[in-house]
């Protein structure tokens, strides 16, 4: 374990920008493509984003692609958000089990804000625009055999996107993603690390400045302390703010062989907004699966500014014959 982690933290260091005035409040504004953070998937919104260790289907492109390769077959996604202000986001996500190490998978994002009035410099009314984000992304799992054997898994996953935006003027830009999970499932109580360095690459120029993307780094951990509950712990690192940490808890209900139920919460720091009353911080959520089938909603409140909710349908194939991998 030693090499593992220090592996992790020289990886951190490398990938990280070295502007100065990054991962401080300072550097508020100072990226753009924002919405490449924008969360996916109800179940590890429901845990407050607490997702890094845990995320082991289709939505690991977002989360976390080493959680790609802990797919039995084939994991299929697809999501609606109602964002504040009118926002609303779908996701489309699918990956594959190619051989018996590897997986790949894609996705597709499209966000829309809705219309918004155009003015010119005068503040004259000159009608209005929609701006909207599309992401295409492409991603693969692998198992390091090497250092997987009875008691461990190690994974490493990889991430590219295209995005673009249509406002007024139109920009596009180039992203990746790097990740690792660690899986220790014969332990007493088993549990699971996991890092994610996100959105390194290419921002947008939508006039004669390029913006720097919002970079992102995730540690995770996750431990079930009984086969029913699961508990998350993550510490985020964004370029364009301050650090923050979320928490994340998730019971299982199982009330036929194959039906369950989840119960879900989470804490994240990140949203909570100085000077802004009302419920904020928290999440909840809740899901259900019944065979291949999986339901899941997450409500994330953000105080005077709006609740948001997420909905997601997945579908999940299992391995054709019995195997190692583990599901939730």
């Amino acid at each position: 374990m030693p090499n593992f982690k220090g592996s992790l933290l020289l990886l951190l260091l490398a990938a990280a920008p070295g502007r100065g005035a990054d991962f401080s409040q300072s550097a508020i504004g100072t990226t753009g493509s924002e919405f490449l953070n924008i969360g996916v998937d109800p179940r590890g919104m429901a845990m407050g984003s607490a997702y890094t260790a845990v995320t082991n289907d289709a939505y690991s492109m977002y989360w976390n692609p080493a959680g790609l390769s802990m797919i039995p077959r084939s994991s299929l996604g697809a999501m609606h958000t109602e964002y504040v202000a009118g926002i609303r986001m779908q996701y489309v996500t699918y990956a594959q089990r190619i051989t018996d190490t590897s997986v790949v998978g894609g996705a597709f994002r499209y966000m829309d804000a809705g219309g918004i009035t155009q003015r010119d410099i005068n503040g004259n009314d000159t009608g209005t625009f929609r701006p909207r984000n599309y992401v295409y992304e492409m991603g693969w799992g692998q198992s390091i055999t090497d250092m997987t054997d009875a008691e461990r898994d190690i994974s490493l996953g990889v991430v590219g996107r295209y995005f673009y935006t249509d406002m007024v003027s139109h920009a596009s830009g180039f992203a990746g993603d790097l990740g690792i999970q660690a899986h220790f499932t014969e332990a007493y109580i088993p549990y699971n690390f996991g890092v994610a360095l996100q959105n390194m690459g290419t921002g947008q120029k939508f006039d004669s400045v390029r913006d720097s993307l919002p970079f992102m780094a995730r540690l995770g951990a996750a431990i079930r302390p009984k086969p029913a509950l699961l508990l998350s712990l993550d510490g985020s690192f964004p370029s364009s703010n301050m650090p923050f940490a979320s928490l994340g808890a998730e019971v299982t209900l199982e009330t036929q062989k194959r039906l369950k139920l989840f119960l879900r919460a989470g804490y994240n720091s990140r949203n909570q907004f100085s000077g802004l009353d009302g419920l904020r911080g928290f999440t909840l959520g809740t899901g259900a699966t019944a065979g291949d089938f999986s339901f899941d909603y997450a409500f994330i409140p953000f105080g005077v500014l709006g609740d948001t909710h997420r909905f997601s349908v997945s579908w999940n194939l299992p391995p054709k014959q019995s195997r190692r991998y583990r599901q939730r």
